[in-house]
């Protein structure tokens, strides 16, 4: 069982790691859930705060071109993958 669940749209989370998304605002606007440990997400919130560069561009090249492609695909398919969605 996981000591904390953090739950949002793929795309969305990819933005959260390489900081390109304001996690307080996605966290508010209920695009992101967390349970859990949630000393351990704040935990983990500042060491990707601490980390240069895209660690998903760095993790899709590790797959090569295909890894590359593959992000670039995603991003082009779900360009509105961080709008806030409508909730019931």
């Amino acid at each position: 069982q996981a000591g904390a669940t953090i739950r949002g749209r793929f795309l969305l989370l990819l933005e959260l790691i390489d900081a390109e998304q304001d996690g307080d605002a996605a966290f508010f606007s209920r695009d992101l859930e967390v349970s859990g440990d949630t000393e351990a997400v704040v935990r983990l919130r500042n060491a990707l705060d601490d980390m240069d560069g895209s660690l998903a561009e760095e993790t899709s090249a590790m797959f090569g071109p295909a890894g590359r492609a593959v992000l670039a695909r995603l991003r082009r398919a779900y360009p509105d993958a961080t709008k806030p969605q409508e909730y019931a």
